[in-house]
């Protein structure tokens, strides 16, 4: 009779797993490609965060009312991170931490900026 060896087994079963587990995590980080008017607030937030170098703790969550949408967040310094729509039709964006404006304009410009990886209007500099 012959045996066969468990470890293989056990080493191949662990790496199954762990390739199925990692697969779900690079899955539920990806950001949808289009979405919602709350959706494209949150990533136009966060962009201009990023291109404003703020180092986030609380990324900003975001909640729509039937007035607009508001966000907040927290830095590493524990400044809040506040995001609003300053336009009755959500195309305005407003990004402040802690009390200083980062950007206040166009909401699709910031996301035009992003996906084209140019100049972002919250710094005016290349990005990285």
């Amino acid at each position: 009779m012959r045996r066969i060896a468990a470890v293989p087994l056990t080493v191949a079963l662990a790496t199954a797993l762990a390739g199925a587990l990692s697969g779900c995590s690079q899955i539920d980080a990806l950001a949808p490609v289009g979405g919602d008017t709350l959706a494209e607030v949150r990533f136009a937030a966060n962009d201009v965060l990023v291109a404003s170098g703020v180092e986030v703790l609380t990324a900003p969550v975001c909640v729509a009312s039937t007035t607009a949408i508001t966000c907040e967040g927290a830095t590493a310094e524990e400044a809040a991170i506040l995001v609003k729509t300053t336009s009755a039709d959500e195309t305005s964006l407003e990004v402040t931490v802690g009390g200083t404006t980062l950007y206040s304009g166009s909401l699709q410009d910031v996301l035009d900026d992003a996906a084209t990886a140019g100049t972002s209007p919250a710094t005016s500099e290349p990005s990285p």
